[in-house]
């Protein structure tokens, strides 16, 4: 059998890449690195030999423009942190002031409110006097009294109940979820109270009148346009052996226990000897008048 002869690589002939000759395993290998690094090394190192310690290449100058370009970036670095400075600066004392604005209103507000207290307690003792100074005056007096009490702008006090109303265990955060308790529920509840036979009510010390409100206001109850949270602790003015019984017996009630039944909420019905209600805050009526009286049926 006739082998060819191999040829060889005579010292004329260029030599064959590594890629060529060696397997792909040992090029891999020995050529860990990437060509273009390996070139960049070799050309260090050549400029290393050729210069010594000395650098191949040195800096050019800025120059005069570049100096210049240097001095604006500087001025306006500068100015901007000037600026930065002064308009926080001035933001901090824009805020105080109106912080001490807001606490200036606050406390002329407060002092108001005080001086209206003052003006309806004396207006309250002189209108006592005026009716006590007649003898035919005595039965005005009384009546005037009563519709105090009926209307809730007189502080009462006398037996009743206290009720403490709250939110089952573990209940979630939201207001608006319904196993919680919500404005609709204190409205069944206060219901049953008054057709049970109370007298005077209050839901966290708000006094319950006819232009009472018991609402949902964001994620809270509001009564009287004030927020509340609970627990909810209502005091009833009223007979306290007949009304627990009689506010089961009304439909609010019975609406009212079975919420309490189905949800898990917190209920509490304790007879009290004495409570003491305050007065609720009515607005004066200007334009409203009696349907009786002439000024009533019409404004011209």
């Amino acid at each position: 059998m006739y082998d060819p002869p191999v040829p060889s690589l005579g010292e004329g002939r260029p030599r064959l890449p590594d890629q060529v000759t060696m397997g792909l395993l040992a090029y891999l290998t020995s050529h860990a690195l990437d060509e273009d690094y390996a070139q960049a090394a070799a050309r260090r190192a050549s400029a290393a030999g050729a210069g010594g310690a000395t650098r191949v290449r040195s800096r050019k100058p800025i120059g005069l423009a570049g100096a210049l370009a240097l001095a604006v970036f500087a001025v306006l670095a500068v100015t901007a942190a000037a600026q930065t400075s002064q308009d926080s600066a001035s933001q901090e004392r824009e805020r105080q002031a109106l912080i001490d604005q807001v606490k200036a209103r606050k406390e002329a507000l407060a002092a108001d409110r005080t001086t209206v207290a003052q003006l309806q307690a004396g207006n309250t003792r002189l209108r006592s006097a005026l009716l006590r100074s007649g003898e035919t005056s005595s039965g005005l007096l009384r009546e005037v009294r009563l519709l105090a009490l009926g209307s809730g702008t007189s502080a009462v006090h006398g037996p009743g109940v206290e009720i403490t109303v709250d939110n089952p265990p573990n209940a979630p955060s939201s207001q608006n979820d319904s196993s919680k308790v919500l404005d609709k529920d204190l409205q069944k509840l206060v219901n049953g109270l008054w057709a049970a036979g109370a007298e005077a009510i209050t839901i966290n010390g708000q006094r319950l009148t006819a232009l009472s409100a018991i609402r949902h206001a964001g994620s809270a109850i509001t009564v009287n346009y004030t927020r509340l949270s609970p627990p909810y602790v209502i005091l009833a003015i009223g007979d306290p052996k007949r009304l627990p019984s009689r506010f089961a017996e009304t439909t609010s009630g019975a609406t009212w226990l079975d919420l309490q039944r189905q949800f898990g909420f917190r209920f509490r019905m304790l007879a009290q000897n004495s409570l003491q209600l305050p007065a609720a805050s009515v607005p004066d009526l200007r334009l409203a008048r009696s349907a009786g009286t002439s000024a009533g049926k019409g404004l011209s």
